[in-house]
This record gives structure tokens, sequence and C-alpha cells, in this order.
């Protein structure tokens, strides 16, 4: 038995652009959702370079408003804290919420990680290795007992 061949819809540029631009606000599965095209399909014209300026222009208009939403969020916290009128949580995760969505959107780091060895030279390096390969040594000793 023959598979039918799936119709392909040719859709216009202003299709195109409104999924893309849907796609970089709500996420690609959202806006299959909503548009009713194939994810699939928006991906594709996600990559395409003539929707780059529109997907970049969208990205940073939502960082701008998503920066306004947390100085807004943050002032409430500390208005809020003053006045002692809310729940102190309740405001902390919408602030929080809202600083780690603009730290995405904006490209800046949303985790930090630090090193005990960032300020030492290789001679302190060196000893904290030994000792370290030292307390794991005595560790596996005691375990090894067991």
């Amino acid at each position: 038995m023959v598979q039918p061949t799936p119709i392909r819809k040719r859709r216009d540029r202003r299709t195109k652009l409104g999924a893309v631009v849907l796609a970089e606000i709500v996420g690609v599965t959202q806006a299959e959702k909503q548009t009713g095209i194939p994810k699939e399909s928006i991906h594709y014209w996600m990559n395409r370079p003539e929707f780059a300026p529109y997907r970049t222009r969208t990205r940073e208009d939502l960082a701008d408003e998503i920066t306004a939403v947390v100085h807004l969020a943050w002032t409430r916290v500390a208005e809020g804290l003053q006045r002692g009128e809310f729940e102190p949580r309740d405001i902390l995760t919408a602030a929080e919420k809202s600083t780690a969505l603009m730290q995405l959107v904006t490209g800046q780091a949303t985790e930090r990680v630090e090193t005990i060895t960032s300020g030492m030279d290789d001679h302190e390096r060196a000893q904290l290795r030994s000792v370290l390969q030292q307390a794991i040594a005595e560790r596996e000793a005691e375990h090894a007992g067991d």
C-alpha cells in the first residue's frame, strides 16, 4: 500500500515571521500550540538568516521589559519589607524569578562557580593537593578495615 505524500503548506512571510517572533517569546512548543504550525517548520524558520534580525530585536525588547519588571519587583520588596504589608516569600519569589529570567534573556550568568584555588600560586596548590591526597588515603584506609 502506497502512503500518500504529506501536503506541504506554503505560508507567507508574515505568517512565518509571526511564528518566529512568537516562538522567541513563548518557546517553540507553545508557538506550535498557538499557531498550529509544526515545531519543525518553526525551528527551520528560526534558523533562517532573514529572520535573525527580528529574533534579536524581539530578544532585546524582551530583555528591556524584563529588566523593568525586575526593577519593579525589587522595589516592591524594599517597600513591602519597610511597611511589613506582605508575605516576604511571595515578593522575594517574584523578584528571584524575574531576576533569573532577566539574566537568561540578557545572556548574563545564571549560575556562579568559584574555586578555592583561584588566588593560590603553584606552590600553594601543590600543598593543597598533597593534603587532600593524604586525607583521601587515610579515609580509604579507615574504610578498608570495615
